[in-house]
Protein backbone atom coordinates (compact mmCIF):
# COMPACT_ATOMS: atom_id res chain seq x y z
CA UNK A 1 0.00 0.00 0.00
CA UNK A 2 2.94 2.72 -0.89
CA UNK A 3 2.96 4.92 -3.61
CA UNK A 4 4.31 5.15 -6.58
CA UNK A 5 7.32 8.20 -5.59
CA UNK A 6 8.59 7.23 -9.10
CA UNK A 7 5.67 9.14 -10.60
CA UNK A 8 6.81 12.20 -9.05
CA UNK A 9 10.16 12.41 -10.63
CA UNK A 10 9.38 15.74 -12.69
CA UNK A 11 8.76 17.13 -9.11
CA UNK A 12 12.70 16.57 -8.51
CA UNK A 13 12.62 20.02 -10.21
CA UNK A 14 11.47 22.08 -7.57
CA UNK A 15 13.99 20.40 -4.86
CA UNK A 16 15.84 23.70 -6.16
CA UNK A 17 14.22 25.91 -4.70
CA UNK A 18 12.39 24.37 -1.74
CA UNK A 19 14.44 26.08 0.98
CA UNK A 20 15.59 23.61 3.97
CA UNK A 21 15.69 24.85 7.45
CA UNK A 22 18.04 23.51 10.18
CA UNK A 23 16.53 25.35 13.34
CA UNK A 24 16.56 22.94 16.32
CA UNK A 25 13.06 21.73 17.82
CA UNK A 26 11.41 24.21 20.24
CA UNK A 27 9.96 23.48 23.14
CA UNK A 28 6.56 25.41 23.21
CA UNK A 29 5.57 26.23 27.10
CA UNK A 30 3.98 23.13 28.42
CA UNK A 31 1.63 25.25 30.34
CA UNK A 32 0.35 26.56 27.02
CA UNK A 33 -1.03 23.56 26.14
CA UNK A 34 -2.50 20.28 25.88
CA UNK A 35 -1.53 18.12 23.10
CA UNK A 36 1.80 20.42 21.52
CA UNK A 37 5.08 19.62 22.56
CA UNK A 38 7.46 21.13 20.00
CA UNK A 39 7.75 22.63 16.75
CA UNK A 40 10.73 23.19 13.95
CA UNK A 41 10.19 24.43 11.06
CA UNK A 42 11.76 22.09 7.87
CA UNK A 43 11.26 24.03 4.62
CA UNK A 44 9.64 26.87 2.96
CA UNK A 45 7.95 26.50 -0.37
CA UNK A 46 7.78 29.87 -2.14
CA UNK A 47 4.77 30.85 -3.63
CA UNK A 48 6.62 31.02 -7.26
CA UNK A 49 7.86 27.12 -6.73
CA UNK A 50 4.18 26.09 -5.39
CA UNK A 51 2.95 27.53 -9.07
CA UNK A 52 4.98 25.76 -11.17
CA UNK A 53 4.65 22.45 -9.20
CA UNK A 54 1.01 22.75 -9.71
CA UNK A 55 0.89 23.90 -13.32
CA UNK A 56 3.26 20.91 -14.26
CA UNK A 57 0.90 18.91 -12.34
CA UNK A 58 -2.34 20.55 -14.22
CA UNK A 59 -0.77 20.17 -17.32
CA UNK A 60 0.00 16.45 -17.01
CA UNK A 61 -3.21 15.31 -14.84
CA UNK A 62 -6.01 17.61 -14.37
CA UNK A 63 -8.60 18.15 -17.18
CA UNK A 64 -10.50 20.69 -14.58
CA UNK A 65 -7.70 22.70 -14.83
CA UNK A 66 -8.48 23.83 -11.34
CA UNK A 67 -5.68 23.89 -8.83
CA UNK A 68 -3.28 25.89 -11.03
CA UNK A 69 -4.99 28.81 -10.69
CA UNK A 70 -5.74 28.56 -6.91
CA UNK A 71 -2.31 29.50 -5.81
CA UNK A 72 -2.21 32.21 -3.40
CA UNK A 73 1.12 32.15 -1.43
CA UNK A 74 4.01 30.10 -0.49
CA UNK A 75 4.14 27.37 2.47
CA UNK A 76 5.81 27.11 5.88
CA UNK A 77 6.67 23.25 6.71
CA UNK A 78 6.82 22.54 10.52
CA UNK A 79 7.59 19.01 12.44
CA UNK A 80 5.51 19.19 15.10
CA UNK A 81 5.29 16.78 17.92
CA UNK A 82 2.68 16.15 20.46
CA UNK A 83 1.04 13.55 22.88
CA UNK A 84 -1.29 11.33 22.48
CA UNK A 85 -2.33 7.45 23.84
CA UNK A 86 -1.07 3.76 23.06
CA UNK A 87 -2.66 1.19 24.43
CA UNK A 88 -3.77 3.05 26.93
CA UNK A 89 -0.78 4.95 28.27
CA UNK A 90 0.55 8.32 27.06
CA UNK A 91 3.05 8.80 24.13
CA UNK A 92 5.00 11.25 22.09
CA UNK A 93 4.25 11.24 18.42
CA UNK A 94 4.99 13.40 15.50
CA UNK A 95 3.82 15.05 12.10
CA UNK A 96 4.13 17.79 9.29
CA UNK A 97 2.15 20.44 9.53
CA UNK A 98 2.17 23.23 6.59
CA UNK A 99 0.73 26.42 6.87
CA UNK A 100 0.32 29.10 3.85
CA UNK A 101 2.74 32.19 4.70
CA UNK A 102 -0.16 34.47 3.98
CA UNK A 103 -2.57 35.51 6.59
CA UNK A 104 -6.33 34.28 6.75
CA UNK A 105 -8.23 31.93 7.93
CA UNK A 106 -7.87 28.46 6.92
CA UNK A 107 -9.37 25.08 6.82
CA UNK A 108 -7.43 21.90 7.22
CA UNK A 109 -6.90 18.98 5.34
CA UNK A 110 -5.36 15.95 6.89
CA UNK A 111 -3.86 13.34 5.09
CA UNK A 112 -3.54 9.75 5.97
CA UNK A 113 0.02 8.44 4.64
CA UNK A 114 -0.10 4.95 2.85
CA UNK A 115 1.83 1.83 3.42
CA UNK A 116 5.64 2.54 4.93
CA UNK A 117 8.04 0.20 6.83
CA UNK A 118 10.87 2.31 7.00
CA UNK A 119 12.24 5.31 9.59
CA UNK A 120 13.35 6.98 7.06
CA UNK A 121 10.39 7.29 4.95
CA UNK A 122 8.30 8.97 7.51
CA UNK A 123 6.88 12.23 6.80
CA UNK A 124 8.64 14.19 8.95
CA UNK A 125 11.83 12.15 8.08
CA UNK A 126 11.76 12.44 4.86
CA UNK A 127 9.36 16.01 4.25
CA UNK A 128 11.55 16.57 0.97
CA UNK A 129 9.62 13.36 -0.45
CA UNK A 130 8.20 14.39 -3.53
CA UNK A 131 4.60 13.09 -2.55
CA UNK A 132 5.28 15.16 0.66
CA UNK A 133 6.39 18.16 -1.46
CA UNK A 134 3.18 17.88 -2.99
CA UNK A 135 1.05 17.41 -0.13
CA UNK A 136 2.77 20.63 1.47
CA UNK A 137 2.01 22.60 -0.92
CA UNK A 138 -1.71 22.36 -0.85
CA UNK A 139 -1.37 25.12 1.56
CA UNK A 140 -0.49 27.39 -0.75
CA UNK A 141 -3.94 27.10 -2.48
CA UNK A 142 -5.68 28.19 0.59
CA UNK A 143 -5.57 24.72 3.54
CA UNK A 144 -3.72 23.74 5.89
CA UNK A 145 -1.95 20.54 5.52
CA UNK A 146 -1.71 17.88 8.30
CA UNK A 147 0.18 14.66 7.59
CA UNK A 148 0.68 12.39 10.79
CA UNK A 149 3.86 10.08 11.14
CA UNK A 150 2.02 7.61 13.05
CA UNK A 151 2.77 5.82 15.83
CA UNK A 152 6.23 3.34 15.50
CA UNK A 153 7.84 6.24 12.96
CA UNK A 154 9.15 9.66 13.61
CA UNK A 155 8.96 10.29 17.16
CA UNK A 156 7.85 6.91 18.69
CA UNK A 157 10.28 4.51 17.04
CA UNK A 158 10.37 2.83 20.17
CA UNK A 159 7.02 0.87 19.39
CA UNK A 160 5.38 -1.23 16.65
CA UNK A 161 3.82 0.26 14.06
CA UNK A 162 0.02 -0.78 14.85
CA UNK A 163 -0.82 -1.30 11.24
CA UNK A 164 -4.41 -1.42 10.40
CA UNK A 165 -5.13 -1.13 14.41
CA UNK A 166 -8.28 1.38 14.74
CA UNK A 167 -7.71 1.84 18.21
CA UNK A 168 -3.99 2.45 18.22
CA UNK A 169 -4.33 4.33 15.08
CA UNK A 170 -7.43 6.68 15.52
CA UNK A 171 -6.06 8.39 18.73
CA UNK A 172 -3.12 9.79 16.82
CA UNK A 173 -5.12 11.20 13.95
CA UNK A 174 -7.22 13.01 16.15
CA UNK A 175 -4.76 14.34 18.56
CA UNK A 176 -2.74 15.63 16.15
CA UNK A 177 -5.69 18.09 14.84
CA UNK A 178 -5.91 19.05 18.20
CA UNK A 179 -2.65 19.83 18.24
CA UNK A 180 -2.65 21.60 15.19
CA UNK A 181 -5.34 24.49 16.69
CA UNK A 182 -2.93 24.61 19.42
CA UNK A 183 -0.11 25.32 17.04
CA UNK A 184 -1.62 27.94 14.84
CA UNK A 185 -2.71 29.59 17.79
CA UNK A 186 0.59 31.18 18.30
CA UNK A 187 1.79 34.76 17.53
CA UNK A 188 4.33 33.34 14.69
CA UNK A 189 2.16 31.59 12.65
CA UNK A 190 -0.22 34.21 10.58
CA UNK A 191 -2.54 31.68 9.27
CA UNK A 192 -5.41 30.98 11.52
CA UNK A 193 -7.82 28.30 11.44
CA UNK A 194 -11.29 28.23 10.38
CA UNK A 195 -13.76 25.33 11.31
CA UNK A 196 -13.96 23.38 8.05
CA UNK A 197 -11.61 20.09 8.14
CA UNK A 198 -11.61 17.57 4.78
CA UNK A 199 -9.86 14.14 5.14
CA UNK A 200 -8.17 12.13 2.58
CA UNK A 201 -5.69 9.43 2.55
CA UNK A 202 -4.35 6.54 0.13
CA UNK A 203 -4.29 2.93 0.44
CA UNK A 204 -3.86 2.35 4.52
CA UNK A 205 -4.51 6.56 4.30
CA UNK A 206 -8.06 5.42 2.92
CA UNK A 207 -8.61 3.21 5.64
CA UNK A 208 -7.39 5.15 7.79
CA UNK A 209 -9.55 8.68 6.63
CA UNK A 210 -12.79 6.47 6.70
CA UNK A 211 -11.77 5.16 10.47
CA UNK A 212 -11.25 8.84 11.10
CA UNK A 213 -14.02 10.17 9.71
CA UNK A 214 -16.57 7.61 11.53
CA UNK A 215 -14.91 8.80 15.13
CA UNK A 216 -15.57 12.44 14.39
CA UNK A 217 -19.21 11.75 13.48
CA UNK A 218 -19.70 9.55 16.44
CA UNK A 219 -17.77 11.44 19.18
CA UNK A 220 -17.45 15.20 17.39
CA UNK A 221 -14.45 16.95 17.40
CA UNK A 222 -14.39 20.51 19.14
CA UNK A 223 -13.73 23.29 17.08
CA UNK A 224 -14.12 21.21 13.90
CA UNK A 225 -16.71 21.06 11.44
CA UNK A 226 -16.10 17.67 9.10
CA UNK A 227 -16.89 18.91 5.29
CA UNK A 228 -15.97 16.18 3.15
CA UNK A 229 -13.78 12.85 2.89
CA UNK A 230 -12.17 11.14 0.12
CA UNK A 231 -10.49 8.09 0.47
CA UNK A 232 -8.13 5.89 -2.13
CA UNK A 233 -8.08 2.19 -2.57
CA UNK A 234 -8.57 1.25 1.27
CA UNK A 235 -8.45 -1.97 2.85
CA UNK A 236 -11.82 -1.55 4.59
CA UNK A 237 -13.54 -5.02 4.81
CA UNK A 238 -9.83 -6.18 6.48
CA UNK A 239 -11.41 -10.18 6.38
CA UNK A 240 -12.81 -9.64 2.90
CA UNK A 241 -9.19 -8.54 2.36
CA UNK A 242 -7.55 -12.15 3.69
CA UNK A 243 -10.13 -14.25 1.89
CA UNK A 244 -9.43 -12.26 -1.65
CA UNK A 245 -5.53 -13.10 -0.67
CA UNK A 246 -6.30 -16.37 0.27
CA UNK A 247 -8.45 -17.66 -2.61
CA UNK A 248 -5.68 -16.49 -5.14
CA UNK A 249 -2.54 -18.59 -6.39
CA UNK A 250 -0.31 -15.52 -5.93
CA UNK A 251 0.13 -12.25 -4.31
CA UNK A 252 2.20 -9.44 -5.54
CA UNK A 253 2.85 -7.28 -2.69
CA UNK A 254 3.19 -10.78 0.49
CA UNK A 255 5.02 -8.07 2.73
CA UNK A 256 1.61 -5.94 3.25
CA UNK A 257 -0.55 -9.40 5.16
CA UNK A 258 2.94 -9.80 6.53
CA UNK A 259 2.77 -6.41 8.28
CA UNK A 260 -0.78 -7.07 9.47
CA UNK A 261 -0.69 -10.26 11.33
CA UNK A 262 3.02 -9.44 12.73
CA UNK A 263 1.29 -5.70 14.12
CA UNK A 264 -1.61 -7.82 15.15
CA UNK A 265 0.47 -10.59 17.05
CA UNK A 266 3.03 -8.18 18.59
CA UNK A 267 -0.07 -5.71 20.28
CA UNK A 268 -2.01 -9.20 21.23
CA UNK A 269 -5.04 -8.65 18.72
CA UNK A 270 -4.69 -12.37 18.75
CA UNK A 271 -2.91 -14.96 19.92
CA UNK A 272 -2.44 -17.14 16.87
CA UNK A 273 1.81 -17.99 16.83
CA UNK A 274 2.47 -17.00 13.35
CA UNK A 275 3.86 -20.70 12.00
CA UNK A 276 -0.07 -21.49 12.35
CA UNK A 277 -0.41 -18.47 9.62
CA UNK A 278 2.26 -19.15 7.74
CA UNK A 279 4.76 -21.77 6.59
CA UNK A 280 7.20 -22.39 9.22
CA UNK A 281 10.28 -21.08 6.70
CA UNK A 282 8.47 -17.47 6.41
CA UNK A 283 6.88 -17.40 9.89
CA UNK A 284 10.37 -17.29 11.27
CA UNK A 285 11.49 -14.55 9.39
CA UNK A 286 8.70 -12.38 9.62
CA UNK A 287 9.63 -10.66 13.16
CA UNK A 288 13.05 -9.85 12.22
CA UNK A 289 11.91 -8.44 8.69
CA UNK A 290 10.17 -5.57 9.89
CA UNK A 291 13.02 -3.36 11.38
CA UNK A 292 12.44 0.09 10.43
CA UNK A 293 15.56 -0.29 7.68
CA UNK A 294 14.43 -2.83 5.40
CA UNK A 295 12.03 -1.37 2.19
CA UNK A 296 8.57 -2.72 1.48
CA UNK A 297 10.53 -4.64 -1.49
CA UNK A 298 13.24 -6.04 0.79
CA UNK A 299 10.64 -7.87 2.29
CA UNK A 300 8.67 -9.31 -0.02
CA UNK A 301 12.22 -10.48 -1.01
CA UNK A 302 12.11 -12.46 1.86
CA UNK A 303 8.76 -13.60 1.31
CA UNK A 304 7.04 -15.34 -1.94
CA UNK A 305 4.58 -13.98 -4.09
CA UNK A 306 3.05 -17.83 -4.06
CA UNK A 307 0.40 -17.90 -1.33
CA UNK A 308 0.23 -21.25 -1.67
CA UNK A 309 3.38 -21.54 -0.62
CA UNK A 310 3.51 -18.20 2.12
CA UNK A 311 0.50 -19.60 4.06
CA UNK A 312 0.24 -22.52 6.21
CA UNK A 313 -2.01 -25.05 4.13
CA UNK A 314 -4.66 -24.84 7.49
CA UNK A 315 -4.76 -21.15 7.27
CA UNK A 316 -5.78 -21.56 3.24
CA UNK A 317 -8.23 -24.12 3.87
CA UNK A 318 -9.73 -23.59 6.82
CA UNK A 319 -9.26 -19.90 7.76
CA UNK A 320 -13.24 -19.09 7.53
CA UNK A 321 -14.17 -22.94 9.38
CA UNK A 322 -11.83 -24.01 12.24
CA UNK A 323 -12.34 -22.77 15.21
CA UNK A 324 -8.70 -22.07 15.86
CA UNK A 325 -8.75 -19.13 13.45
CA UNK A 326 -11.52 -17.77 15.18
CA UNK A 327 -9.50 -15.24 17.17
CA UNK A 328 -7.99 -14.13 13.96
CA UNK A 329 -11.43 -13.24 12.27
CA UNK A 330 -12.30 -11.49 15.14
CA UNK A 331 -9.54 -8.99 14.96
CA UNK A 332 -9.97 -8.36 11.37
CA UNK A 333 -13.47 -7.85 11.94
CA UNK A 334 -12.74 -5.51 14.86
CA UNK A 335 -10.25 -3.29 12.59
CA UNK A 336 -12.43 -3.20 9.62
CA UNK A 337 -14.70 0.00 8.51
CA UNK A 338 -18.83 -1.07 9.21
CA UNK A 339 -20.68 1.31 6.95
CA UNK A 340 -22.88 3.90 9.12
CA UNK A 341 -25.24 6.83 8.59
CA UNK A 342 -22.67 9.29 7.39
CA UNK A 343 -23.34 12.61 6.88
CA UNK A 344 -20.45 13.61 5.58
CA UNK A 345 -19.71 13.85 1.65
CA UNK A 346 -17.47 11.02 0.95
CA UNK A 347 -16.05 9.58 -1.96
CA UNK A 348 -14.36 5.94 -2.55
CA UNK A 349 -11.76 6.11 -5.12
CA UNK A 350 -10.53 2.93 -6.95
CA UNK A 351 -8.45 1.63 -9.87
CA UNK A 352 -10.14 -0.69 -11.89
CA UNK A 353 -6.61 -2.87 -12.47
CA UNK A 354 -5.24 -3.26 -8.51
CA UNK A 355 -4.29 -6.11 -7.24
CA UNK A 356 -3.03 -5.28 -4.34
CA UNK A 357 -5.83 -3.76 -3.02
CA UNK A 358 -9.09 -5.16 -5.03
CA UNK A 359 -11.40 -2.79 -6.14
CA UNK A 360 -13.98 -5.14 -4.70
CA UNK A 361 -13.19 -3.71 -1.55
CA UNK A 362 -14.09 -0.28 -2.46
CA UNK A 363 -17.28 -1.89 -3.97
CA UNK A 364 -18.06 -3.71 -1.04
CA UNK A 365 -17.73 -0.48 1.20
CA UNK A 366 -19.96 1.04 -1.14
CA UNK A 367 -22.45 -1.45 -0.96
CA UNK A 368 -22.63 -1.34 2.61
CA UNK A 369 -23.29 2.49 2.60
CA UNK A 370 -26.19 2.01 0.31
CA UNK A 371 -27.81 -1.11 2.32
CA UNK A 372 -28.52 1.18 5.13
CA UNK A 373 -30.22 3.86 3.11
CA UNK A 374 -27.29 6.38 1.99
CA UNK A 375 -27.54 7.86 -0.75
CA UNK A 376 -25.52 7.94 -3.89
CA UNK A 377 -25.11 11.12 -3.73
CA UNK A 378 -23.54 11.74 -0.51
CA UNK A 379 -21.25 8.43 -0.86
CA UNK A 380 -20.03 8.11 -4.57
CA UNK A 381 -17.55 5.10 -5.52
CA UNK A 382 -15.43 6.57 -8.29
CA UNK A 383 -13.51 4.07 -10.27
CA UNK A 384 -10.48 5.53 -12.13
CA UNK A 385 -10.39 3.37 -15.48
CA UNK A 386 -6.97 1.59 -16.75
CA UNK A 387 -4.96 2.61 -13.44
CA UNK A 388 -3.98 0.22 -10.80
CA UNK A 389 -3.10 0.42 -7.06
CA UNK A 390 0.56 2.32 -8.01
CA UNK A 391 -1.06 4.45 -11.03
CA UNK A 392 -3.95 5.84 -9.13
CA UNK A 393 -2.30 7.80 -6.88
CA UNK A 394 -2.39 11.03 -9.01
CA UNK A 395 -5.69 10.83 -10.30
CA UNK A 396 -6.87 10.41 -6.47
CA UNK A 397 -4.84 13.18 -5.76
CA UNK A 398 -5.93 15.39 -8.54
CA UNK A 399 -9.61 14.89 -8.15
CA UNK A 400 -9.22 15.33 -4.44
CA UNK A 401 -7.80 18.26 -4.42
CA UNK A 402 -10.05 20.04 -7.40
CA UNK A 403 -13.62 18.51 -4.91
CA UNK A 404 -11.96 20.14 -1.74
CA UNK A 405 -11.48 23.52 -3.65
CA UNK A 406 -14.81 23.50 -5.26
CA UNK A 407 -16.34 22.75 -1.96
CA UNK A 408 -14.39 25.63 0.24
CA UNK A 409 -15.50 28.08 -2.38
CA UNK A 410 -18.86 27.45 -2.21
Amino acid sequence: MKYPYSQFAFVLLIAFFVVSCGKNDDPVEESLFTYLESEKQVSTIPQGTAQFLFSALAAQYDDDGTMDNEVTSGALVYKVTYKTTFEGEPLTVSGLVSVPDEPGDYPVISFQNGTNVEYSEAPTANPGNNLFVVLESFASLGFIVVIPDYPGFGESKQVFHPYLEKDNMVPSLVDLLKATREFVSQDHIVASLNEDLYLMGYSLGGWATLQLQREIESNGLEDYQLKASSCGAGPYNLNLLNELIVSQGSYPMPYFLAFLMQAYHVHGKFSNPLNTIFDDEYAAKIPDLFNGINTGGDINAQLTTSVTDLLHPDFRVGYESNAAYQPVQDALNNNGVEAWNTNTPTRLFHGENDTFVSMELSTKMKQDFSELGVSNELVKMVVLPGEDHQSAILPFGIATINWFIGLNSN
